[in-house]
């Protein structure tokens, strides 16, 4: 599609002159198109107060308990203090600037397309197509749409949000329901565990509705190739697959989704991985090399690894009042005997529980609560005893917000994470929680969309 850039400045003002309306002009080529999106800075403050005791070792690796020999490196030990900065700082993750539109091409079929991209209105720069970008078909039959999305899992549940907010936040809470709360690393948590991802070469499908408010979609991904390449050494496919069946109709929601990850590693890849020697040619300083630790699997050609979520969602309005009820369970299995190495890693399972209500008490005033409550789970490891002592968390979060127009509102955030003394359950933008550690964190800011 070719659009001068006359037309373009056309629609950006004409999109700035009248907020809260979608810009819309249709190109030479015949194609109806809208300029949107989310301005959405907030001022937060940050944090952290009772980490783990220094010396309390391997809660955060999954404890091997039994006694049986080991060979590798020990387990590591807490630091004791906060890994968190105190301070306050401009967070704009749910800021984004979006163009789409539709093309009637025959009958009643169209094709349709969308490119959304992160805006980072407090530093620029920015990531072009970072967010929802497909091309796709819709007609009677459903909608096709190839590129790079929001599963059906991940859309599928958590309908409420939070006063307009799915992700991207402090008061989300996906990090908890949808993702481990173990890591040897200094980062928390790494996001092969994640099932709350836009997917990357992904083939979704979305059914049209049947029986007055039920429908299908599904997800086919092989991922972003720089970070999860089909290789030979070690055999490595990576691959998603998710679902998801709604049905929505008066007052009522009700969902189940499901999504594997294949060859993710989204268990073992947790704990440390191994690292090479480094010269620091400045200092003339030495860092030694590291081990990879012992439960590891990610690069042992001898093993898989297959991560499995189940959700069930339930959605009820009444007046002013709406209520939301989310049940994940989570397990992520590798067939770590294969190595024949004692202690490697083979399975962890766990559930969380979240409930929300909104109320929406006139047209400018809305509140908002969320509780989730993540349990400690099992786990098994090869030939060895595995502890999950200390990986339970809850999270709380509120919220109010002050709407000065249908798109514009002013808003107060509180969210607090209670983490075990073994769990790094992370909701923080930068930097990560220590072993143990909860996070306490709060907001104020703007909300403008147009």
């Amino acid at each position: 599609m070719k659009l001068n850039r006359k037309a373009m400045v056309l629609a950006v003002g004409t999109a700035l002159a009248a907020p809260g309306a979608h810009a819309q002009i249709t190109s030479k080529a015949g194609t109806d198109w809208e300029f949107y999106g989310k301005f959405y800075p907030e001022f937060a403050r940050v944090h952290g107060e009772n980490p783990t005791p220094n010396g309390t070792t391997g809660l955060s690796t999954l404890l091997i308990t039994s006694g049986t020999s080991v060979t590798g490196p020990p387990p590591v030990s807490n630091s004791g203090s906060s890994n968190l900065k105190n301070r306050g700082e401009m967070l704009v993750g749910n800021s984004y600037l979006g163009f789409r539109g539709s093309k009637s091409i025959s009958g009643r079929m169209k094709a349709i397309w969308q490119l959304e991209s992160d805006l980072p209105i407090d530093e620029g720069g920015g990531t072009m197509a970072g967010r929802d970008t497909f091309a796709g078909l819709q007609a009677n039959w459903g909608t096709v749409r190839l590129g790079n999305m929001d599963t059906p899992f991940k859309k599928a549940g958590d309908v409420l949000g939070f006063l307009g907010v799915g992700s991207g936040n402090f008061v989300s809470v996906n990090n908890m329901t949808r993702h481990v709360g173990f890591a040897q690393g200094s980062g928390g948590p790494n996001r092969a565990a994640r099932f709350n991802e836009r997917r990357a070469n992904a083939f979704d499908f979305a059914s049209p509705t049947f029986f007055g408010g039920l429908t299908y979609a599904m997800q086919y991904s092989i991922g972003n190739p720089s970070e999860t390449a089909i290789t030979n050494d070690p055999p490595r496919d990576p691959r998603f697959v998710s679902m998801a069946v709604k049905y929505e109709r008066g007052p009522l929601y009700l969902a189940a989704a499901h999504e594997t990850h294949f060859d993710m590693f989204g268990g073992s890849s947790q704990f440390r991985a191994p690292r090479d020697a480094f010269v620091d040619p400045v200092a003339g300083t030495i860092t030694p090399a590291r081990a990879a630790s012992r439960m590891r699997n990610s690069e042992d050609p001898l093993v898989n690894s297959k991560d499995t979520a189940a959700q069930f969602t339930v959605v009820y309005k009444l007046g002013v009042h709406s209520f939301e009820a989310d049940y994940i369970m989570k397990k992520y299995t590798e067939n770590g005997e294969n190595s024949g190495v004692t202690g490697r890693f083979k399975e962890y399972k766990n559930n969380a529980l979240q409930l929300a209500i909104e109320n929406r008490w006139s047209s400018q005033w809305r509140t908002a609560f969320t509780y989730v409550s993540a349990s400690a789970g099992t786990c098994t490891l090869f030939n060895a005893a595995c502890s999950t002592a200390g990986l339970e968390a809850k999270q709380m979060v509120v919220g109010v917000s002050y709407y000065l127009d249908p798109s514009v509102y002013l808003f107060g955030l509180y969210s607090t994470v209670k983490n075990g003394a073994s769990a790094r359950y992370d909701n923080v933008s930068l930097g990560a929680p220590a072993t143990g550690e909860d996070v306490i964190q709060y907001a104020i800011g703007l909300n403008y969309s147009f």
